[in-house]
């Protein structure tokens, strides 16, 4: 007994040394190379809430700026448990004083879309704006992304929502009844899978839990109907109905259908790489494929701009039989005829013209289809070097007045002008499906003179630096918070905030991995004080 205490309490003196050396040698290290980055060179700030830590809010900021390529870093994440725009704002400027980064610097500012951060008036970002008034500022589109869903979602005829979260909270800490439904499983002939949790603020949970369920939909069926309580009013009950009703099972085919395009724009701009570029182009892409799964061809063909189709008109939208419902969905109905009568048929396609209309009046209102920078900035798509004006990265440019002055803004069109005409064999080698667009952009800035040695396309390198910090989303700061989330465990919930900030510095701050990391003579010294001073405190 003594000898197994012993040892655990030098295996805790171990842990706890460690940590000091993280928190006084490679945490500070890191962090100063990340402030005197910021304090020479623009950047772009993402910033999110989170009250996971029991009582206290945590603020995460995290920063990103371009080397060689765009680069996401943790920059600080004070608690802020009054969630008011002059008290976040007062955080971040805290953390800009303390580590000396001007305000001037600052690109664009991204965070999620409630009114205290990105409202008009008396906002984060109307208080950030009077520092930096040229700061750009959309939005985070997988959260808008989501919010087109959720709100299709709702005009839908039934609560579809609720039948996936009474079935999980059914099976929910009960090992007695997932043991019994294993015998429903091979009755059924359905290959075991977990029931997963649908949760409303994770941007891609719906399509899979939708999937999920009616992968499961048979074996649930006969669970609940065989259920000794199916009877009673409650749970077993609704969820027995539900499953039962032929008009619910074809929502959950059509859901299984419609949620991929959305799902697919979300998951492209939550990547790590700038695709900034490309979102002008990809969000006229979902408009259009979700016009053209209610709205005839024609009438959007007669529109050049996109944003003027008169969608709501019925005339214009398709008729019943060919409206686009998914192909397992129509498979159903030609199944069930007889189960499925022609009431509940109009009932099932009004409400999935209900869908369509919501979903595409919420992209009209919240997408940013013709705002001149979203726009512009599809010059760093290199597969459109040569579609494009010239005067596109002006447009740009002008935006960003301190990045390039107005007198250079011709100069920049020329170099633009000289990078469209120039042979692909003298650019840097390009690939949409493995080339990240940011790396290229790197490559291109290094280019040089061959006769002078100076740099090819100094300005053009020199916005490109700049906007493609832009983040694509908040979904930085969600990864933060999920990283965060295996940090602070039930058994680590002592855990200060300086010793949190210390870990995901380390952690989010190193580029090279743990067993090649090479540490600086200076790091040694501190690392050397840090274990001697909690061997004096120790002693």
């Amino acid at each position: 007994m003594f000898t197994d205490s012993k040892i655990a309490l030098k295996f805790a003196c171990s842990r706890t040394k460690t940590t000091q050396i993280i928190k006084k040698s490679l945490a500070p290290t890191l962090h100063q190379e990340v402030v005197r980055d910021l304090q020479t060179k623009p950047f772009s700030m993402a910033i999110d809430e989170s009250n996971d830590r029991n009582c206290d809010k945590s603020l995460a900021i995290l920063v990103r700026y371009f080397t060689d390529q765009a680069t996401t870093k943790f920059l600080a994440m004070p608690i802020c448990n009054i969630g008011k725009a002059s008290n976040i704002f007062d955080h971040l400027q805290e953390v800009f004083v303390d580590n000396n980064i001007p305000w001037e610097n600052l690109v664009s500012f991204v965070s999620d879309n409630c009114s205290v951060m990105t409202g008009r008036h008396n906002s984060v970002v109307t208080r950030i704006k009077e520092k930096c008034p040229a700061v750009f500022d959309f939005g985070c589109v997988c959260h808008l992304a989501n919010l087109c869903t959720v709100a299709g979602v709702k005009a839908l005829a039934l609560p579809v929502e609720d039948l996936l979260v009474e079935v999980y909270f059914h099976f929910f800490h009960s090992s007695n009844r997932k043991e019994k439904y294993k015998e429903f499983l091979e009755f059924t002939d359905t290959e075991p899978s977990k029931i997963i949790k649908h949760s409303s603020t994770r941007w891609l949970s719906l399509e899979k839990c939708v999937g999920r369920l009616l992968h499961h939909w048979a074996a649930l069926t006969s669970y609940f109907n065989s259920h000794d309580e199916v009877e009673k009013p409650g749970r077993i009950k609704r969820c027995a109905n539900y499953l039962s009703d032929h008009e619910m099972h074809l929502y959950y085919h059509f859901l299984s259908f419609i949620l991929e395009p959305l799902n697919h724009f979300n998951t492209m701009f939550q990547a790590d790489e700038s695709r900034i570029g490309f979102l002008s182009q990809e969000m006229t892409v979902l408009l259009r494929t979700f016009l053209g799964k209610f709205v005839k061809a024609r009438v959007i063909q007669s529109h050049q701009d996109l944003t003027t189709v008169p969608y709501s008109d019925t005339d214009n939208q398709l008729q019943d039989n060919i409206l686009a419902v998914g192909l397992y969905t129509r498979t159903y109905m030609a199944d069930h005829t007889d189960d499925i009568s022609p009431s509940v048929l109009a009932k099932f396609f009004k409400s999935v013209r209900s869908f369509y209309n919501v979903v595409v009046a919420k992209m009209l209102a919240k997408f940013t289809f013709k705002d001149p920078v979203v726009c512009g900035l599809a010059f760093l798509n290199p597969s459109t070097r040569g579609d494009l004006p010239s005067s596109s990265v002006t447009v740009v440019a002008r935006r960003f007045p301190s990045v390039v002055p107005e007198h250079l803004l011709q100069q920049l069109e020329e170099e633009f002008t000289t990078y469209q005409v120039t042979p692909s064999s003298e650019l840097p080698t390009y690939t949409p499906d493995s080339t990240r667009v940011d790396q290229y952009w790197g490559q291109v800035s290094q280019m040089t003179n061959r006769i002078t040695g100076t740099p090819r396309f100094p300005l053009l390198s020199k916005i490109v630096s700049a906007v493609c910090t832009i983040p694509n989303s908040n979904a930085d700061c969600e990864r933060t918070f999920s990283m965060l989330k295996k940090i602070h465990t039930d058994t680590r919930s002592s855990l200060d905030n300086s010793t949190l900030c210390a870990l995901l510095t380390v952690k989010l701050n190193t580029n090279s991995k743990c067993y090649s990391f090479q540490p600086t003579k200076e790091q040694l010294k501190t690392a050397k004080q840090a274990c001697s001073s909690y061997n004096k405190d120790c002693a």
